[in-house]
């Protein structure tokens, strides 16, 4: 791993550590405040959708003045949001939180994987594109696992945590984390929210697939991700804590077939066959996981998830 991005996965694990720990708190943080399944069901697509809505911006705009500024203006935007879901006192508050760090912290990610594709050569993509893989995998590791036992302090605690570390991980790659986008001879003339990129896009047909099946695997893992700590708790009668060792049990499994076996997977089978092998894992892994009556079962279904996904991302 070179030196660029040795500091990129640091800082992105560190952001997604953060993210890490809110996850097992937040169903259970909004039931506090009396939301039904689906009001939590909105809470995390409010997220989601300001995801959407502001990714393509903030890749158009790195595109524009430099990956570094972008990825900073995310990292910070990730602590203000943390610190402000994490000190809500009403449902409401929890709201605006998400819809901030959707709105900031989507600067984080397509930026990232942007700078990934800067700093290596087209053989080498798919294994710099699976160090966010594993970035991502780490922070599941620790972030559940730790996110989980500091709901003993209230819903909010890891919230707080995590905007700490935000903060912090702000400051470090302010010091350390160099500029990658030197070439921007040609987008100046391209507005921020041209649709002719989009039209663009969809009529490369490969693009358009792809873009399809990253869609279509997204939304069926997320509609998982979004119910699971209300699934553990309602069928399985899990807290928090467990919730977040469960989820870490994920995250292990992910960081290591990401960051240590994927790119000798991508040079002896290709990335089409991984990427068709990975969607029907997680197939077979989302199933089965909505099958499951006890903890024991649970346990081992989520790796045929942390399998499927963690092949079928970086690939695609």
């Amino acid at each position: 791993m070179n030196a660029k991005l040795a500091i990129l996965f640091l800082t992105i694990f560190i952001d997604l550590l953060g993210f890490g720990l809110i996850i097992p708190a937040l169903p259970f943080y909004a039931e506090s405040f009396g939301a039904s399944f689906v009001t939590i069901g909105l809470l995390s697509a409010s997220y989601s959708a300001m995801h959407f809505l502001f990714s393509p911006l903030w890749g158009r705009l790195s595109d524009r003045i430099g990956r570094r500024p972008v990825l900073l203006i995310g990292l910070a935007g990730s602590a203000a949001a943390f610190l402000m879901f994490g000190l809500s006192t009403t449902l409401e508050m929890l709201f605006a939180a998400r819809i901030l760090a959707g709105i900031l912290s989507s600067a984080t990610l397509p930026t990232a994987q942007a700078y990934i594709a800067d700093t290596t050569s087209e053989q080498d993509r798919a294994k710099g594109m699976g160090l966010i893989g594993a970035a991502f995998g780490m922070g599941f590791i620790f972030g559940p696992a730790v996110g989980g036992i500091l709901t003993q302090y209230g819903y909010g605690f890891p919230a707080l945590v995590a905007a700490g570390m935000s903060a912090l991980n702000f400051l470090w790659a302010v010091w350390k984390l160099p500029e990658t986008h030197t070439n921007r001879t040609d987008e100046g003339h391209r507005s921020l929210f041209s649709t002719g990129v989009l039209r663009e896009v969809f009529s490369t047909r490969a693009l358009a697939v792809l873009i399809g099946l990253f869609f279509v695997s997204v939304y069926a893992f997320s509609q998982m991700e979004a119910t699971f700590a209300l699934f553990c708790e309602h069928r399985l009668s899990l807290d928090a804590v467990h919730v977040g060792w469960i989820l870490a049990e994920v995250g292990i499994i992910s960081a290591i077939l990401q960051g240590v076996l994927l790119g000798k997977l991508v040079r002896r089978f290709g990335e089409a066959l991984l990427a068709h092998t990975g969607l029907f894992v997680m197939a077979i892994g989302l199933v089965v996981t909505g099958l499951v009556q006890t903890t024991q079962q649970m346990i081992v279904a989520v790796p045929l998830l942390a399998i499927g996904s963690a092949l079928l991302n970086p690939t695609l």
